[in-house]
């Protein structure tokens, strides 16, 4: 097993008195107690959080346990506590990265010059292959933390808020477009639009995780799109 990262470091910083029983010890040695002297950290944090997100997002937060945490970042149980505090901070962490992330991707495929029902068709597939495997896949995470821990747990909660929001108005935005454009239906507004889909996609991520078929994409599009 990898060796594990840890705080308790020391070395001496005068010899000890001739009483001790240190005989080994001389001048040259020092003591430093890295908690309380600042020493920088042995472990890159980054790696850190991205090791426990994948913990996190395969086994799900409840499921996940410190000595999980443990094995999958190689890091001793102080060092996590001193480093993130404690699990759900360590999981607040992870999980703003997996947010920002999945923003920004969504941003690149609906921020492009292809035409907006072109954008739309890439994000979906987007949202299927980041969700689903042939056994099933591990599912969203912001839609598997919505269903775990939104109802009880304020912070997450207000995360997630704030997640789709801005999710629904990058679609909007796109939908809109297509409107402008005429590819895209006009009877129904496409702030009202982005709602569906968003509900859409959440159901495709829950749907992943029992191995389901999940690419529903041609028919959401349908959906979307003015008839003609």
């Amino acid at each position: 097993m990898p060796k594990r990262y840890g705080f308790a470091a020391y070395r001496l910083s005068h010899p000890p008195p001739e009483s001790a029983n240190w005989p080994l010890l001389t001048n040259q040695l020092t003591i430093n107690y890295d908690a309380a002297m600042g020493r920088p950290r042995e472990f890159d944090e980054d790696e850190v959080i991205a090791e426990a997100l994948q913990t996190f997002w395969k086994q799900g937060y409840g499921a996940t346990s410190i000595p999980d945490l443990m094995e999958a970042t190689q890091l001793e149980r102080g060092s996590i506590y001193k480093a993130f505090e404690d699990k759900h901070s360590l999981f607040e962490r992870a999980f703003d990265n997996y947010l920002r992330a999945g923003r920004a991707k969504m941003a690149q495929i609906l921020g492009s010059d292809a035409p907006p029902i072109a954008r739309l068709q890439a994000f979906f597939a987007q949202v299927v292959a980041g969700c689903s495997g042939a056994e099933g896949g591990p599912g969203c995470l912001a839609v598997n933390t919505m269903v775990e821990l939104a109802p009880s747990d304020a912070a997450v909660r207000d995360r997630l808020v704030r997640h789709w929001k801005v999710v629904e108005r990058m679609l909007e935005q796109t939908l809109r477009d297509g409107q402008s454009e005429g590819e895209i239906r006009k009877d129904v507004s496409a702030k009202d639009l982005a709602r569906l889909v968003v509900k859409l996609i959440a159901g495709i991520a829950v749907f992943s995780r029992q191995g389901s078929p999940t690419d529903a994409t041609q028919t959401i599009i349908q959906l979307l799109s003015r008839v003609r």
